[in-house]
Order: structure tokens, then sequence, then C-alpha cells
């Protein structure tokens, strides 16, 4: 009523100022959508890039990771092929593949020989000790999978950042036995995870973000793999409430070397833009419209073609990925190693396509649940081992274990089949829920044991004697060639006197045809021959006693019979016969014997019981001396003589005085020991000599053998004559 009472002029100003706060406020109404509007894009943009960003720095830091595991890998087929390599070739592969891959700080050929293997750089092998405990599960786990296996966390020794470790196994084929390898040793690398995530943390920082990658420990903390943060007390998700989601954090997974990593992308705080002034809004509203709109349909323009940039590129990283995962496959399958998983809970067994090579059966002979066909084709005495090694794995202290059974193959053969298996699932009660591992066929393997047990067994006796006698030629044939040695020199010098005798003869003979002779010629020339035969005797007779002592003792050793002899005599020829190639050390034997001990034995035996302690005392007890002393004393009974060899070496330990008389048992195996020496000695001194023998011995004090034989030897039994 009020308004009808206005002038026309009054009416008219309302009706404009109504419109104009209609107009203002539809213009602020659709300032505000429109700003509501782009705030939501901007937000929505955002997120996009950062989601973008993310899976751009996981791309890049997986495919550094990949490379680094393929570099150590491929250092381990490098090992395989040249298990030999010298620490000159190995520090110039481990150089250039530095200059290749910066993240590998030190690689490590470490090898199970005498050498230990090689490390480059020589100067940071501190950190081996420092992961030690780590280094040692991680080959655990690589051996059963043979794929690189890395390490937890550790901090680089001498340096601020962080580390981990590679291992993979190196193996070399087993000559003459198809489809075996032996494992020599591992491939170990020290990855600097500050150096592996450089390419990622330049990806993120041009974005203005910040990168942390972390490992769960089995203790439920975060371990520090490395850490590019400004605020080193940043906790993931700090901004989860909503209110600013352009700033909440990207948390992401990537495996390494069978470690899960949890890779967090921060962002940095960006300034905001604060919100256009009211009057700028009043003067431009018209043109701020059409702008926004303009803006609005660019920047979307612009958002697509990011978002189908971020998803062409994480089509590409997902077929890189896919076809690294085929390679993969196709490496494991080439290696002829099937691969399985056994859900218990269900009774499901899955395999590989490699078993289906191995067996013969195709995927539908064998069925959806391989399980139930695979367990009829096991060997019937085999099942009770596999139903009891399931049924008890909850008592078993590891999840790791292994197991060997036979299997019928399609051709009706049996297959003897490795299995290395561990737990891979159990339920909250501890019990075993789900089982993976590989298969290895090793039939031939098994067949060479068998066979191999076989012929020990029939073996083993005639080997030992056929030994046995070899040692014993071995000896004659060690005092053939010293007794050669030493005869050289006096059939040298016979030689040398006689031909300058020869000599003198033809010019006192040229002399006296000329009828020039004079008297002091004929001197001299008398004078010449006597020396010449003096030295020519002297010689000859050293010669034949070295012949005399050397053919009884050779006659004694080739025939083993049995005659009346001296036993101070027989020792006395066996020292001298042993003297040319004793005297080379600077060790001493001194014999300490009455006369007039007469035996009725074999000799031959006796003086090999001799040598075989001498020099086990020269090539044991005296390693590493200057001056060693062997005491051989004779003290005779009525009955019976005592033979008492003793030295003053190192002396035997407990655990080995214990095995020295076992067949084949040697601390020197390898090094030039049979392991039949002693065992040669106890057999002769008494099963052919009838004796006894005790041995006494001190760590650093020296060992004394004690034997004790009858004057009159056993005679032997007809089995042995006609033997």
């Amino acid at each position: 009523m009020s308004l009808l009472k206005l002038s026309l002029p009054a009416k008219r100003m309302a009706t404009d100022v109504v419109m104009c706060v209609a107009l203002a406020s539809a213009g602020l109404l659709m300032t505000a959508t429109v700003y509501d509007y782009l705030r939501e894009a901007d937000l929505l943009r955002s997120f996009e890039r950062r989601n973008a960003l993310a899976e751009t720095v996981v791309a890049a830091l997986d495919r550094d990771a990949t490379a680094t595991l393929e570099a150590v890998r491929g250092t381990a087929l490098l090992a395989e092929m040249m298990p030999g390599m010298t620490g000159l070739q190995f520090e110039a592969y481990a150089r250039r593949l530095q200059g290749i891959h910066s993240s590998i700080a030190s690689l490590q050929w470490e090898r199970f020989t005498s050498n230990g293997g090689y490390i480059f750089p020589p100067n940071r092998s501190g950190w081996t000790g420092r992961a030690a405990g780590q280094l040692e599960e991680a080959q655990k786990d690589a051996r059963i999978v043979g794929t690189p296996i890395a390490t937890g966390p550790f901090a680089l020794p001498e340096t601020a950042r962080t580390g981990v470790a590679l291992t993979v196994p190196v193996y070399e084929r087993v000559p003459g036995v198809a489809g075996t390898n032996r494992h020599i040793g591992f491939i170990n690398a020290l990855i600097d995870t500050t150096e592996l995530s450089r390419h990622a943390t330049f990806q993120a920082k041009s974005a203005d973000s910040e990168l942390l990658i972390t490992e769960r420990s089995e203790e439920d903390r975060n371990l520090k793999v490395y850490s590019g943060l400004s605020d080193p007390e940043h906790r993931a998700g700090h901004d989860d409430d909503g209110l600013l989601p352009e700033k909440a954090d990207h948390l992401l997974e990537l495996s390494f070397g069978g470690r899960n990593w949890q890779v967090l992308i921060h962002p940095v705080d960006e300034k905001a833009a604060g919100p256009l002034h009211r009057e700028t809004l009043a003067l431009v509203v018209g043109l701020v419209l059409t702008a926004l709109l303009t803006f609005l349909l660019a920047r979307s323009q612009q958002s697509r073609r990011q978002t189908e940039e971020a998803t062409e590129q994480e089509k590409l990283l997902r077929d890189e990925l896919l076809a690294e995962q085929s390679r993969l496959k196709e490496v494991v399958e080439s290696t002829g190693v099937a691969i399985w998983e056994y859900d218990l809970t269900r009774r499901y067994l899955s395999v590989s396509d490699r078993w289906h090579v191995v067996s013969g059966y195709t995927r539908e002979e064998l069925g959806e649940n391989v399980f139930d066909t695979w367990y009829t084709l096991v060997h019937p005495d085999d099942r009770p081992l596999i139903t009891d090694r399931f049924a008890t794995l909850s008592e078993v202290g590891s999840d790791r274990f292994e197991y060997e059974y036979r299997m019928r193959q399609k051709n009706g053969q049996w297959m003897w089949v490795q299995s290395l298996a561990h737990v891979v699932e159990r339920n909250g009660d501890g019990a075993v829920t789900k089982v993976a591992g590989i298969n290895l066929e090793i039939t031939q393997q098994k067949e060479a044991e068998i066979r191999i047990h076989a012929l020990n067994t029939s073996l083993e006796a005639q080997m030992q004697e056929a030994l046995a006698r070899s040692e014993a030629r071995a000896t004659l044939g060690t005092l053939i060639a010293s007794v050669s040695h030493e005869m050289a020199t006096p059939m040298g010098n016979s030689m040398m006197t006689a031909s300058t005798l020869m000599a003198q003869a033809v010019q006192f003979d040229a002399q006296l045809a000329a009828g020039n002779l004079r008297r002091s010629e004929l001197t001299a020339f008398v004078a010449g021959v006597k020396d010449g035969n003096t030295l020519l005797m002297r010689n000859l007779e050293r010669a034949v006693a070295l012949l005399k002592n050397f053919r009884q003792v050779a006659a004694d050793q080739a025939s083993e019979q049995r005659r009346s002899f001296d036993l101070r005599q027989g020792l006395q020829e066996v020292l001298a016969t042993l003297a040319p190639s004793l005297k080379r050390h600077s060790h001493q034997v001194h014999l300490e014997a009455p006369e007039g001990i007469e035996m009725e034995s074999y000799p031959g035996p006796i003086g090999q019981v001799i040598i075989n302690l001498i020099n086990n005392a020269y090539l044991h007890a005296f390693d590493g001396m200057e001056h060693g002393e062997v005491h051989i004393k004779v003290t005779p009974g009525t009955t019976t003589v005592t033979l008492q060899i003793s030295d003053n070496g190192r002396g035997i330990p407990p655990e080995t005085l214990e095995k020295m008389f076992q067949p084949f048992f040697s601390t020197r195996i390898g090094q030039g020991g049979t392991g039949l020496g002693m065992s040669i000695v106890e057999n002769l001194v008494k099963a052919t000599l009838g004796g006894s023998l005790e041995v006494q011995s001190t760590v650093g004090q020296g060992t004394t053998v004690t034997i004790t034989l009858p004057l009159t030897a056993p005679q032997p039994s007809p089995e042995e004559d006609a033997g």
C-alpha cells in the first residue's frame, strides 16, 4: 500500500533499484557460482596432477630399481660364465658397472674359495660387516628363489646416507652331470638409496613435492630407506581431514628385491591465491563472466590434455611392467624350475607351465585342481613321507623345508623330484594355510647316487688295498729316485777321474814315443795315477755301499718275504736308504737300538712302518718348524721288542687323534695326503707283523708311537698264502 502511494519517479527509482539489486544479486550469485565451480575444477586438476606426478615418480623409481636389479643379476650371470675371473677383471667390470649405475656403491664377488672373492672399491668393504646379519638372511632367500634379494635399510659407513644390500646366488654347472649346478658363491651389491632415488626426487621437486621412502619392519616400525623431506618430523597423511586436499600426501607401494617399500610424495606448501576484491568484481562483472567461462573452457581443455597425457604415460608404464614380468617369467622357465603353490585349507594345488613339460601331462590331463591327480601319481612308498611332512609343519621351527619323492611321468617312467618349499601364510592360531615352492627334477642325480653307493660298498675294501699297495710302491719309487740322485755324485766323480787318468795316459804315451820323457814327468804321472785311483776307489766304494743298502731295503719292500735279520742292521739300512730324501730338510732322525736283536719276521713291512711314521712327522708334525727331531728307540724283551718313535713336533689334537687310523682320513686331503698312511701302519703292525701299537700326543709337545712286535712273527694262514 505504501508503494502505491509513491510518485512515478519514485516508483521508477524503486524499480531501478530493485533491478540493480536483482542484477547485482544475480551477478554476485553467478560470480559466486562460477568461483565455486572454478575452485572445484582447480582442486580436481590439482588432484589429477598430483596423482599423475605420483605415478611418474614411482615409475621413475621403479625403472631405476629394475635397472639396478638387472645389473646385479647380470653380474651374477657373468660370474657363472667366468667363475675363474681375476681380481683385475672383476675390478674393471665393477668400475664400468658403477659408471652406468651410480646407485651401486660397492660390488662384492663372495666366492667359496680360499681367497674369498673380491670387492670393489676395496676401501668400502666395511658395509659387509655392518649388514652381515641381514645379508646372511637375504642370501638364504636368494638361494631358494634364484633372484636378487634385498636386505633392510642400514646406515652407510662414514656417511649420513642410507643403503640396502642386494644379493644373488652364483652357480656353476657340474661337469659330467647334466642339469646339475653347484652353488659357488654370491654377488653382493651395496645400493646407495640416495643415488637410486635421484631421478624420482628430481621428478618430485619439479612439481614442488618431496619424496620419502620407508619400509615396514617386523616390529611394525617404519624404517627410513630414503628421505628428501625438509621437515624430519613429518608424518604421512598429515592433512587427511579433507580441508586442504590439494596438500594431502600420496602413498604408493614399490617392490624391490623382495622388499615392499612405501613411497610417500609430500607436496610443499604453496602460496594460496586469495579471493578477488568486491569492487573489482563490481567493475568488471560483465567481462568477468565471459572471461571466466572462456578461462574455464581453456583450463578444462588443458586439464583434459594433462589427464590424457598422464593416462598415456600410465599405459606405457603398465606395458613396460607387463613386458618385464613376461621376461622374468621366461627367465624362470628357462632354468627348468617348476613353481607351485598349495592352499591347505582348500587342498588346492596350482603349478606353472614348466611342470607340465617335466611331467609330460597337459593342463587338461592334470585337471583344474592338480593336487588330486598329482597325489595319485606319487610313488606309494613316498606318499606317507609327504603327508607327514605337511602334517607337522606347525611343529617345525623354520618356515623353509625340503623333501624328495618319486612321481610317475606320462611315459610310465619314475622320476625323482626335489621340492624346496616355504610357508607363506598362517592363520591366527599359527597353523599353516598356504605353502609355495619350486620343484627340480633330480632323476639323474639320484640314479648316480644309488650307483655310487652300490659301487662304494663293493669297492671300498679293494680301493683301500690297492691304494695301500700304491703307497708302498710310491715309497719304493721315492727311494729309487733318492738313491739314484745320491749315486749321481760318486758316479760322476768316478767318470771324471777315469777321463782324467785316460788323458794323462795318452799324454804320457806320446811323450814316451817321442823319446823326450824326463824323470820328473814320469814321477808326476805316477803320482797322478795313484791319486786318481785313490779318488776312483773312494767314489766306487760309496756307490757300492748305497747300492747294497738300497738292494736289501728294495728287496724287502718288494717281496715282503719272511726271513731272519738283525733289527738294528735292518733299521740302519732303511734310514740309510731314506737319508738322501731327508737331507733336504733341516730335521734330524736319531736311532737308538742295541745290536744282536735277531728277529724272524718281515723286514719289508717293518721298514714301511718306519718310513710312514717318519714321513708323517716331516709332513705334519714339523709343518712350520725349522729344526725337528725324530727319535727311534728300540727296547728288547724276552719274546717281544718295543719300538718307540717320538717327535718334538706340534702334536695331534684329540679330535684328530680319534680318527687318525680311519681309512681316507687326513688333514692334508687335496694337498698331497691320501688318508691311508696311519691306516696302513695299523694294518701292517697288527695283521702282518702280529703286534700292537699305541699313540700318545700332546698339542705343542710332540707325538709318541709305541709299537710292540713279537720276535717271531705269526705264520700266515693258508687263506693268506693262497691269496
